[in-house]
Order: structure tokens, then sequence, then C-alpha cells
């Protein structure tokens, strides 16, 4: 049975315990026992040196990252929080979980709400200890800590001059105290925690004294107007003008979470009389929170003062701003009876009327259908147009590139040009709803892979790099790519990492979010996972009717079904999915995942005739729009139909034709795919020998992707053709990678990182190339295959040799 023996904190066992384990260890290596150590600071030289690499890995660990203090939080405490908390509380437990379980409790005792990083409650459990701590203070260290709390850049210059006479002597004594350092010519706390517990501890009277003085001597025009907003008690139209110029540069620079921030003190700061300030900055506030990631927050600003709106522009821009909110939120339908009523308060006003007609246009691919939203576009670009709204002009021209491809009518690209050179005269694009986005989304959907990846890789790098949520939609769109293009675990993480981004924003995880983490497990067998994402995002769909979403969990279902050879149970799903995306208008076929899988289950099950007359006109729009992928897919398809119809003559050619596109698409599962149909169909045909080159080319890029069920399904066939496979011992181009990485020196895990396959790929193809090489271990297979200076040998792939060095024995 194996053993695991777990050991905490090494570095603080009793020596004659110490003592037992180093001679215990590395005397059990050839015994089914691991060992999971953890250590302060440094690795001990005995453990290095009593284990090779094979044995033992080491794994550095830092702070938590932002992501991972966010699913800590979730997990262990339940806990949804916006970004801009989230981040707090990540800067202020400097990645210890520990801290930052604790500031969750505190948070949670609190309701949720604080209003900065400085304002997060001190848990009970720590404040003990950070109280004895500031206690022990000097008067000069603590006045000393209190400026650096309140300041975001504090320099030891700064600092000394609101110290003022005697400062150097203050600083000095903070620093000997150890609760400051200086770091580069910046003051820093020794640990976060004790910045909040400052400035917890400093009279609100204090801490406005310190700010006015602070706004006097800061630099920054930024920095100074942040000090007088916190200075400030009462509105007053002249401060309230500086702080909102400040918001201003700091959303220019993309610090969208400061921008709100200082927004938000500018409206506190407004004076009554100044109504159409005061309604300005509260739209811009709610849109900053919103893009910050805390959306409640945006809404209740929008809420609130909808109740004393004027009717007409004023309530029709409050509508309108708090329409995009809700949509952020997950709740399309009632975001569209939101613009309906702002479009009734705002007719006459054309900037409006396009602002809302755009997001109509946006709504429409999950509420109505796409030539509804192509009107809507339209109109926004028309109405744009007539008031000179570069802004709207851009996104309305990008929303109708958008609709017009998904509409199958192609790439709009007169409209999507000048949409992307208006786009580089535009602050703060390109967006999520950009002229860049809708190429990236058009590269993806048209299997146009490598320039898809260069392009989302690009535009993901803007994006995160001012710290965008559009970012979760560059990575769900590269999760689609990656899953295309074969990469599946790589396509996970980034499906993955788009749902954790969303949270952190403050958005709710929606069906359309859940579907590339679905499609991916479906794909690598992991049938009940996909399964539950899948059932529960199509319930939350049809609860909120959210009909495409429906439509795309339908598909997965279906896809889970006929994978584990079911085409009757399969058609039950993909008959709805396919009905929606034809009720919505979705014409293009790269749009249409569920093409092959409602095809291949029809065929399966008999249903010829349906088969054939839903092919057709899939056929006649993908060669019209020169749709590599789908041509594949529906060639396979039309061999299948031909086949089952016994005329084989025509059924070859349109095989072959098929694998020609599937060269262009670059889409290893549905080659595979195509490869195991034609298989099956030689096999048929009693063309054995053809149909056993065709499925063993089909199973090893399955074993390759990971896609266990269909492996699985290629192995059933090969075993009816009966007789011996060819043992030629030469190995195939994936093995041949594999081999390549293990004899560079590289473990399983590596190799699998590298080749992004994974790891149990990587030993089910090292295995088969075992048994063709006739050897049982990586040093038997480093005797046989030893590194060669013979790298342009064409039987070879990373420089090893194979046609001059054979087995001795075979047991292929």
């Amino acid at each position: 049975m194996p053993v695991l023996v777990a050991v905490d904190d090494l570095q603080w066992l009793d020596t004659a315990t110490l003592a037992a384990l180093r001679y215990a260890l590395p005397r059990l290596l050839p015994e089914p026992v691991a060992a999971l150590i953890t250590v302060r600071d440094v690795v001990p030289d005995w453990l290095l040196r009593g284990f090779d690499s094979e044995s033992l890995e080491t794994v550095q660990l830092g702070p938590l990252s932002l992501g991972a203090t966010q699913e800590l939080l979730r997990t262990r405490l339940q806990l949804r929080i916006p970004r801009p908390v989230l981040r707090a509380i990540w800067d202020t437990s400097g990645g210890n979980p520990y801290f930052a379980l604790e500031l969750g409790h505190a948070l949670q005792r609190r309701g949720g709400v604080i209003q900065s990083g400085a304002d997060l409650p001190i848990p009970s459990t720590l404040d003990a200890l950070v109280h004895e701590r500031i206690d022990g203070l000097s008067t000069a260290a603590l006045r000393t800590a209190r400026v650096v709390a309140a300041l975001a850049d504090p320099t030891v210059d700064i600092v000394e001059r609101v110290l003022g006479k005697g400062g150097d002597a203050d600083l000095e004594d903070a620093l000997a105290s150890h609760i400051v350092e200086i770091d580069s010519g910046r003051l820093r706390f020794t640990h976060p925690l004790l910045a909040a517990a400052v400035s917890a501890r400093t009279a609100p009277t204090t801490q406005r004294a310190l700010h006015a003085r602070l706004a006097t001597i800061v630099s920054s025009p930024e920095g100074r107007a942040r000090h007088l907003a916190l200075a400030t008690t009462v509105p007053d139209s002249t401060v309230s003008a500086l702080v909102e110029a400040a918001a201003q540069m700091a959303h220019a620079r993309g610090a969208i979470a400061a921008a709100a921030e200082l927004t938000e003190e500018a409206l506190r700061l407004t004076p009554s009389r100044d109504a159409a300030d005061g309604a300005r900055r509260t739209l811009t506030a709610a849109d900053r929170h919103d893009q910050a990631g805390d959306a409640r927050r945006g809404a209740a600003l929008l809420e609130r003062a909808l109740l004393t709106a004027a009717d007409g522009l004023e309530r029709a821009r409050l509508l309108e701003h708090l329409a995009a909110i809700t949509s952020h939120e997950g709740d399309p339908h009632r975001a569209v009876a939101l613009l309906e009523a702002a479009l009734r308060e705002a007719e006459g006003d054309g900037a409006v009327e396009a602002s809302i007609h755009l997001q109509l246009a946006d709504l429409s691919r999950l509420t109505t259908d796409r030539e509804d939203g192509l009107a809507h576009a339209e109109t926004a670009v028309r109405l744009a147009r007539g008031v000179g709204d570069d802004t709207i002009i851009c996104r309305a021209l990008a929303m109708y590139g958008l609709l017009h491809f998904s509409l199958g009518l192609g790439s709009a690209d007169d409209q999507l040009q000048e949409a992307l050179a208006l786009e580089r005269s535009l602050p703060g694009h390109p967006r999520g709803d950009s002229a860049t986005a809708v190429v990236a989304h058009q590269l993806v959907m048209s299997c146009e892979l490598s320039a898809g990846r260069a392009h989302l890789e690009v535009w993901r790098e803007l994006l995160h790099a001012r710290d965008d949520p559009a970012e979760s939609d560059a990575l769900w769109l590269l999760s689609l790519l990656e899953w295309r293009s074969g990469n599946w675990e790589l396509g996970a993480r980034f499906a993955e990492a788009a749902i954790a981004l969303g949270t952190q924003f403050g958005y709710a995880t929606t069906p359309a979010d859940e579907l590339p983490v679905s499609v991916i497990a479906a794909h690598r067998g992991q049938i009940a996972d996909a399964r539950a994402r899948s059932e529960r995002a199509l319930a939350l769909a049809e609860a909120t009717d959210v009909r495409i979403a429906q439509s795309g969990h339908r598909w997965v279902l279906g896809f889970i079904e006929l994978s584990l050879g079911n085409p009757a149970a399969a058609l039950e799903h993909l008959r709805g999915g396919w009905a929606i995306r034809d009720e919505v208008r979705m014409l293009e076929p790269g749009h249409r995942f569920e093409l092959a899988d409602t095809l291949e289950a029809l065929i399966a099950v008999g249903e010829l005739d349906e088969a054939e007359r839903l092919l057709q006109p899939w056929e006649v729009r993908s060669r019209s729009l020169d749709r590599a992928w789908a041509l594949a897919i529906l060639g396979r398809c039309r061999a299948l139909v031909l086949a089952a119809r016994g005329d084989f003559t025509r059924a070859w050619p349109s095989f072959e034709e098929a694998l020609v596109h599937h060269d262009r698409a670059r889409d290893p599962f549905q080659r595979a795919r195509t490869l195991l149909a034609q298989g099956v169909t030689q096999r048929r045909a009693k063309q054995r020998r053809a149909a056993r080159q065709t499925l063993e080319q089909a199973l090893e890029i399955f074993d390759r992707l990971g896609a266990p069920l269909w492996a699985a399904r290629t192995r059933d066939e090969l075993a009816r053709i009966g007789g011996r496979p060819s043992s030629s011992g030469e190995l195939t181009e994936a093995e041949r990678r594999v081999v390549a990485g293990v004899l560079a020196g590289r473990r399983n895990k590596e190799v699998a990182l590298e080749l992004f396959l994974a790891e149990h790929t990587v030993e089910t193809v090292l295995s088969r190339a075992y048994r063709k090489l006739g050897v049982r271990s990586r040093s038997e297979l480093a005797h046989l295959l030893g590194p060669s200076t013979d790298t342009d040998s064409p039987a070879n792939s990373g420089g090893f040799r194979l046609s001059d060095r054979r087995p001795e024995t075979s047991s292929s």
C-alpha cells in the first residue's frame, strides 16, 4: 500500500527525529513511499545530495497571487468581493493566506463594505499583536508611521518635509523600531498590516490635518487632489473640479480603480447648485466602478440618482448606464427593458440614442437575433455620424462587423478598417467591444489560428497592462483557440483564468463563460465534470432565457453522448441546440460547433435524408466563405452519407477532400475524427490494410491530444480488423517528440508542458514507443537511442538516430 510521510517545518525537528528521517528516507526509495516536506529558507544539503533529480522535486513557495487569494476567500468563506476590495486585502495581507482569511472574516462581520485599503478592519485575532507592536512605538516613530501610511508614494524626501524640523531624527527613530524600512529611496512598512493598523488608530481630525499638509507638499497633480479631497468635508466647487481632473489623469494612465475613487470623491464634494456637474460625475463614477470590478457600487450610485432624476435626458442617461452594469451582472433581459425605457426618455438626442442602440445591438446576441442586432448597429452608426461622436461611431462600426460576420455574411472589411483607424485615435482603446476584439473573434471563429493567436496575445497584453476586465474576453477567446489547436491543457487554463478574472472584477459567471471549460473537459474525457458544468449552466440559461447559451451547452451534452457511443441520446440535445442557432440567425459556419456532431449522430441512427437536407446549405455557405474548418467536417459527413448509402466510389474522394481542408484548418481533433471515419469505412469496404494504417494515424492523434473516449473507440475498430499490427519499429511523429524529450533528460511532466500534452498522454505515448523499440526503461532507451549529432536524419526528431540502431528483440 502506498504511504505518504508528511513533515511540516523541517527546521524545527529535534535532533533525534531528524537523524531518523535522514537515515530512513534514502533507504525507502525502492518502496511505494513518498515524502512531502516543508522547510523555510533553504533546502538542507543532505536532502539535495541524497536524491537524484528523478526522485526529488523542489517547489519554491512565494506569496499568494491576487487570483489565488480570491479563490481562497471564495472557497473557504464563500466571500464574493469586488476587485478593488480584493486588491486591498491582497496588498494588506502581503499574500499571506492566514492574514487574508482573517481579513476576510473581519470584512464579513462588517458587512463587506470598505471605502479603501486603509479602511480594512483589523481582525480581532491579529489586533492584539498589531496593537502591541504599535503601542511600543515612540511618539516620533508613530508620527513618521502616520505620514508613511497617508502617502501613496512615500519617499524619504517628502516624509522629512512633512515632519518638518527634526524630521530626520523622527525617521531614524521609526527605522530603528523596524516599523518602516527604506527601499531605493522609498519608505514602506515592514508588513502591510501595520499600515492599515496605523491608519485605523489615527483620529479623523488628525488624518484630515495631515492630508491638508500633504496637499501643499506633494508634487503630482493627482496626489495633491487626492490629499485635498481627503482633507475636505464640505462640498466645494473648486476642490471637486481639481479632484475630477485628477481622476481623468488616473483614468488616462490606466489606473481605473483610482480613477473611480477620485471621481466619487469629486461627486461627494459637488455642491447641489452644480447639478450638471453632479449628473456627469455620477455617470462617470458608476462606469469607472464597473470597469474596476465593483459593479454593485456603480449600480448603487445610479439607482440613488434615479430617485430624484428629472424626466427626459437626465433619466435616459442614468437608465442607459444602469443597463450596461445590469448586463455585466448577467441579466440581459432586464438590461434590454432598461434600454427601451431609456430610448423613450432620450427621444431627439442623437448621441444618447446612438449609445442606446449600440447596447441593444450587443444584447441582441443574447436576447433576440442577429438581424435585429444588425439593424440596431446600423442605426447607431447613422445617429453617431449625425452628431460627430467618434467613440460611438468606432464602437458601432465594430458591433456592425461582429454581427455581419455572425450572420454568415463574411467580414465587413470597410467598416472594420474605419473602426480600427478611429480606434487608434481614441483614448482607452481598444476596449472589449472594439474593432480589435472583433478581428480577434473572427480569426478564432474562422479557424485562422496562428494569426488569431498573435492578435490575441498583443490585445491581451495591452488589456492586462491597464488592469482592464475585458482581459477575460481575450482569455475566453484564447481558450477556444487553443481547444481548436489541440492544446487542451493550455486552453483549459485560459478558460479557468477568464472565469476567475471576471469573478475578481465582480461579474457574475454566466452560462457563456462556462462553455470553454465544459467543452475542453468533455473532449478530455472528464465526463462527470463536463456534464455537471453544462447541466448547471443550461439550467441557469433557461432560467434567464439566454437562448444562445442554452444552445452551446446542449451541444456539449450532445457531444458527450456521441463520445460515449449513444447517438440517439446525443440527438435529443443536439437537435434543440441546432434549432436555437438557426432561430437567432447564427449562420457563420465557424460558430456552429454542433455541426459535425448533429450530422454524424443523424447518420449513425440512419436518418440519412435529414442529414443530407441539413448538410447541403452548409456546404454551399462554407464554400462561398471558404471556411476550411467547416469544409473539412462537412466533407467527412458527406462521405459518411455516401458510404451509408453504399456509394463507396464517391465516398473516397470526399474523405480525401476533407483531409486537404484539414491541412488548412489545423484542428487535430477533427482531423483525427475524419481519419477514424475513413478507417471505419475502409474496414467495412474490406480494405483492411488501408483501414489499419488510417486508424493508427487517428489513434496517434487522439492519444497525443488526450482524448481517451475517442482513442478507445479507435482501438475497438482496430481490434475488429484482426491480424497483427505492423512492427517496423518506426516511431510516429508524436512518439519521436516524446522520446526526444526523454533523451534530453526531461521528466514526463516537463515533456508534457513542453508539448502541451497531459502527463498521462506522455506516459501512454512513451509506453507505445517502448513496445515498438523492445525496451522497458529510460536507461535502456538511452542505451539504444543515445544522443546523435546527426540531427538532420529524416528518421529522427530531437537529435537521435533510429535507422541504424535496431532493438535486438522485438515485442511489438
